[in-house]
């Protein structure tokens, strides 16, 4: 697609017109290479990013690297307990300094053993006596933006527009209660999902339009009556009570799962914490390509360790898989309808859909902001 038609299809979904008279975002949208190629400078390198929870970076030397966008990162903890993120690549011919995570008292390339302390410094170069104009204080690791915020570790590949503590303020109140950014990490999933990216997200955002008709379980533990979408500057937060009523279709007791209601917040771009009383579960969706994602599910507990602690932990995670593999059947169904030359654009059910809408205002902005 070139630049002008690229422009076209961006300019066929309008952020100024009202949910009621609006069109959904046309299918290049979520089928195009070049809108993947847009959205992973656009987007993903210019937002904050949660990369490694913060419970994997305690001690001194303890590090985390990834791959966001294409960008090797390492998130490292300095000796004066400070966090700081680099580019992870190495100034002489580019590796991959370190992979993976640990704790080390120096970052050591393995390609040519070039090493840096946990500042970035270049510590040692092997075999560059004699190498003129070689100034050792310029060749440390490039830095990035990096922040804590809840239970995670953040970066930004570019320039932040704004503070991650400006970014996610007013997420604080919306969680609830405090306290759940002391939870105990339990476990991780993974998830490979035949879909692009803002599918998962849209699916997520829809007000709990698709619940009754597509997750019978969680349908059974909240009151759908009372569900409510609120949207903020970069984030949205819907909310739900737990079902007071006995109900055949579940064995577990929603009010004990869900507390006084389920709160599912999302932050812009691709980050989606769902609070259900004392657990949190997190969904980070990230794009492998035009028609695939990759879907990240972290779960944290507050949890004595006892039998009916263990018992409730291994209920939360069995009802998160099934409510999961439902979302990948709707997802992976949507993006074939998506590619379908019947479909090019829908509308929004306005009273349910706020969120979605928001979010599609909010990804228009940055695309043609990016453009121009």
């Amino acid at each position: 697609m070139d630049p002008d038609s690229l422009t076209a299809e961006l300019e066929r979904f309008s952020a100024e017109t009202p949910i009621e008279r609006a069109w959904m975002p046309p299918s290049s949208w979520y089928t195009s290479p070049a809108f993947h190629a847009l959205e992973s400078e656009a987007v993903f390198q210019d937002t904050w990013q949660p990369v490694a929870r913060l419970s994997e970076l305690t001690n001194a030397g303890s590090y985390v690297t990834g791959r966001l966008a294409n960008q090797p990162w390492i998130v490292v903890r300095g000796d004066d307990g400070e966090l700081r993120a680099f580019h992870n690549t190495c100034r002489h011919k580019g590796r991959e300094v370190m992979t993976g995570c640990g704790t080390c008292e120096e970052l050591v390339c393995g390609y040519h053993a070039w090493s840096y302390d946990n500042t970035g410094r270049l510590k040692s170069a092997p075999m560059m006596a004699g190498v003129e104009d070689f100034d050792r204080e310029a060749m440390g690791l490039k830095p990035l933006q990096v922040g804590a915020w809840g239970l995670w570790a953040f970066i930004h590949l570019g320039s932040p527009r704004s503070s991650l503590e400006v970014e996610t303020r007013e997420l604080n109140e919306g969680l609830g209660a405090p306290g759940w950014d002391k939870l105990t990490f339990h476990e991780e999933k993974t998830w490979q999902i035949r879909c692009n990216w803002k599918v998962v997200c849209d699916n997520y955002l829809d007000g709990g339009y698709h619940i009754p008709h597509m997750h019978p379980s969680l349908d059974a533990q909240i009151e759908m009556g009372s569900y409510k979408t609120e949207l903020y500057a970069k984030h949205s937060i819907q909310t739900a009570p737990p079902n007071k009523d006995e109900n055949s279709r579940i064995a577990i007791d929603p009010q004990e799962r869900i507390g006084d209601a389920a709160r599912y917040a999302w932050m812009y771009p691709n980050i989606m914490i769902n609070r259900y009383g004392p657990c949190v579960d997190t969904n980070i969706v990230t794009p492998t390509g035009p028609d695939s994602c990759e879907v990240r599910y972290e779960f944290f507990f507050n949890t004595d360790g006892g039998t009916e602690a263990q018992r409730f932990i291994q209920e939360s995670v069995t009802q998160s898989d099934v409510t999961q593999r439902e979302d990948i059947e709707i997802c992976e169904s949507v993006q074939a309808g998506l590619n379908s030359n019947s479909y090019v654009t829908g509308r929004y059910a306005p009273k349910v859909e706020l969120g979605e809408h928001h979010f599609h205002c909010l990804l228009s902005r940055s695309l043609k902001r990016a453009l121009s």
